[in-house]
């Protein structure tokens, strides 16, 4: 077996030793301790392989992007897994088939990373949605729970369905599933035998691109694209925190790689129409999804509904995959960019569900009423948060958003770029008023529990990511361009 099997052999044994411990004797501290050993021992050994030549499988391609791409899923993971232990333990009972999931949520996550085939591809994604669809419905503590988990098991299904017809129409034209098919010598030896035993040639040259549009549309359900949104708001807001992070997060991060890395492979940007078709989707998304945030009053629903806007941002990337015209003359630049771009709202997205889940069951912006004068480091790192969110300077969300436009200037998309600025404005407004309602006179019927040392080293450590890269981004953005050449 290959050595970059480690990091799914880890996962995968935790997972086995953690229901055999709870077949015997359940111990919340047990599974928890050793899901985080494992996620921190198949994060080290991804790490490690980064450095590894490229080696291809017909099932998986391992090289230095997909090994840094998964050790990122990974530590976000970890960064998430820290404080799950308190929160489960506050509102949860039986918590170790929890554990169980979040390894079964990584390795669906990790495997998708790797996956040039579709196969593969789809067994992958449908570890991670089943598992997802367990994590969503855990507890019993709120009273909507049931009704997103089978919304998301519903939505899901519907995506599923529509990959999978994507998938039979391509390997209906190149008679294989591996991605290296979808790219143009593919398609056109696949054209070539449908040509020898049938007269059906104007129908095979546009079984790929409808199998192309199947697939967006598919993977627009995982990533809340307008208008595959209609269920984001109301599963965030339905499943637990540590749920709801997980899904913002590492589901949305595994769909946007896998998207990508179809478009690179696919040279999708030779169809006009599904270029038009991405176009449309990402300002569409950029505007509807900021216009609704300014419309909601609950903290998860305007998590929900921004990233529906930041992933129509990263949308741009796509249109610049392979992209003749670049006035950079650098090609990789926009992969970099995108890596960029996708890391920094991540990282901002999981200090803000850090923070979110340290301050308990606080659903509604009016319960952050005066948190600034009870808790000033959680306050400060709130309101830094939520700049980077909107993209102010000194922040790693700012930098990021400098890549995407640098990226997408010279590419010469004015359009895009012109709408993700106008949204970017809109989107100041509810971002700014989370940190005023901060810094508001605290009421009687706010309180808030005393920070613990753990909670302030945590807090610590997000004020330090987001300043530090924002700041200093030289060394990052050097590493992200040493991988993406």
């Amino acid at each position: 077996m290959s050595i970059h099997y480690l990091p799914a052999a880890i996962l995968l044994t935790a997972m086995l030793i953690i229901l055999i411990s709870i077949a015997l004797s359940r111990s919340h501290q047990h599974a928890f301790w050793l899901s985080g050993m494992a996620l921190i021992g198949a994060c080290l050994t991804q790490l490690y392989l980064i450095d590894f030549q490229t080696e291809s499988e017909p099932l998986f391609i391992f090289n230095s992007v997909n090994a840094f791409i998964s050790s990122a899923i990974l530590l976000l993971i970890i960064a998430l897994w820290s404080q799950f232990y308190h929160w489960l333990a506050r509102y949860s009972r039986n918590n170790e088939e929890f554990y169980v999931l979040v390894l079964s949520v990584a390795l669906g996550a990790i495997s998708m990373v790797s996956s040039q085939h579709f196969a593969s591809f789809f067994i992958s994604l449908e570890l991670m949605s089943l598992s997802f669809v367990g994590l969503i419905a855990y507890s019993n503590t709120r009273p909507n729970i049931h009704e997103a988990g089978i919304k998301y098991l519903v939505l899901s299904a519907a995506a599923s369905a529509l990959i999978l017809m994507g998938m039979a129409l391509i390997y209906l034209q190149t008679g294989s599933l591996s991605f290296d098919a979808l790219s143009s010598r593919g398609l056109q030896q696949g054209a070539g035998l449908i040509n020898q035993s049938s007269d059906i040639t104007k129908v095979s040259t546009i079984l790929a691109p409808m199998g192309a549009i199947f697939i967006f549309t598919g993977l627009s359900f995982k990533l809340s694209l307008v208008p595959c949104h209609l269920w984001v708001a109301d599963i965030f807001e339905g499943a637990p925190l540590p749920t709801t992070a997980l899904l913002a997060i590492i589901s949305k991060f595994a769909s946007f790689i896998v998207l990508w890395r179809l478009f690179s492979f696919g040279d999708w940007q030779n169809y006009s129409t599904i270029l038009d078709i991405v176009a449309l989707v990402a300002i569409a998304s950029m505007i509807t999804g900021n216009l609704l945030a300014l419309q909601q009053q609950r903290l998860m629903r305007i998590l929900a509904f921004s990233s529906i806007s930041h992933f129509g941002y990263l949308l741009i990337i796509l249109l610049l995959v392979n992209h003749e015209q670049n006035l950079l003359g650098d090609v990789s630049f926009n992969t970099e960019a995108m890596l960029f771009y996708l890391l920094a709202y991540l990282i901002t997205l999981t200090g803000t569900f850090l923070v979110m889940m340290q301050l308990g069951a606080k659903v509604e912006t009016s319960q952050l009423t005066g948190l600034f004068w009870q808790q000033p480091l959680q306050a400060s790192c709130l309101s830094l948060l939520m700049l980077s969110l909107a993209g102010i300077p000194l922040t790693i969300g700012f930098m990021g958003k400098f890549y995407l436009i640098t990226s997408a200037i010279a590419g010469e998309l004015w359009w895009p770029i012109a709408f993700l600025v106008i949204a970017s404005v809109i989107g100041l407004y509810f971002y700014l008023r989370i940190i005023m309602i901060m810094f508001y006179p605290q009421t009687p019927l706010t309180s808030f529990n005393p920070l613990m040392l753990k909670d302030r080293l945590t807090s610590w450590i997000i004020i330090v990511t987001i300043m530090g890269i924002g700041t200093f981004p030289d060394l990052f953005a050097e590493m992200l361009n040493s991988i993406s050449h």
